[in-house]
C-alpha cells in the first residue's frame, strides 16, 4: 500500500534580531529577581533579508522519494512555528534550571508553569506580536500560541508556505 504523505519537514526557527542587553528587571513572587526579555525586533521586517536554516530537513526527503509538489490548495494545518531564545536567555535559563536542582538554591524546586517560563526566559511580547501579525499578513492563520511563548500553532495553504517562506512542499512516498 503507498503512503502519500505531504510532506512539511521543517520546524522553522525564528532567529530574532540580539540586543546587547535582552532583559529588564521586576520583582517576582518567590524568587528574589525574576528577568523580563526586551524586544529584539526593532524595526519592520525585511522580506528581502532572509536566512536559509540548515539541518531541518528529514533524512526521508530525497528525489528517489519525491512525488512532485502538492496543490496549490493542500491544506497545512498545525505548523509550528519554534522561536529560539537569545544566548542570554538561554544562559539565564540553564542557570535557573540548575538551580532548581540544588538544595542551597533560593529556587530549589521553585518549579515555574509554561506561562511564567515564558514571561522570565521567553520573548517579548512585541516581538511575538509581531511574529504573529506576520503571519497573519501572509493569511495564515494562528491556531494557538502555547503558554510558554516560545511556539506558534498556524494553519495554512501550500500556496501561503511557498510565498512566505519561499520554499516548496512536496508528496513524498517513504517505504510504501
Amino acid at each position: 500500500m503507498f503512503r502519500k504523505t505531504g510532506f512539511f519537514a521543517v520546524v522553522v526557527l525564528v532567529a530574532l534580531m540580539a540586543a546587547p542587553s535582552v532583559f529588564g528587571q521586576v520583582e517576582s513572587g518567590p524568587l528574589p529577581r525574576a528577568k523580563v526579555p526586551q524586544a529584539r525586533i526593532t524595526q519592520a521586517i525585511d522580506e528581502t533579508n532572509r536566512v536559509t536554516l540548515r539541518g531541518n530537513t528529514r533524512p526521508e526527503a530525497v528525489l528517489a522519494n519525491d512525488r512532485g509538489p502538492v496543490a496549490t490548495d493542500f491544506a497545512m494545518e498545525h505548523m509550528l512555528l519554534q522561536l529560539k531564545r537569545s544566548p542570554e536567555q538561554e544562559q539565564a535559563l540553564q542557570q535557573f534550571l540548575d538551580e532548581l536542582h540544588a538544595a542551597g538554591s533560593p529556587n530549589f524546586h521553585h518549579w515555574l508553569t509554561a506561562q511564567e517560563l515564558g514571561e522570565r526566559f521567553g520573548v517579548a511580547k512585541s516581538d511575538l506580536s509581531g511574529v504573529t501579525s506576520w503571519l497573519e499578513s501572509h493569511g495564515f492563520s494562528v491556531n494557538v500560541i502555547y503558554p510558554s511563548g516560545m511556539l506558534i500553532d498556524f494553519t495554512g495553504t501550500a500556496a501561503q508556505v511557498r510565498r512566505a517562506f519561499q520554499t516548496e512542499i512536496h508528496h513524498f512516498v517513504v517505504k510504501g
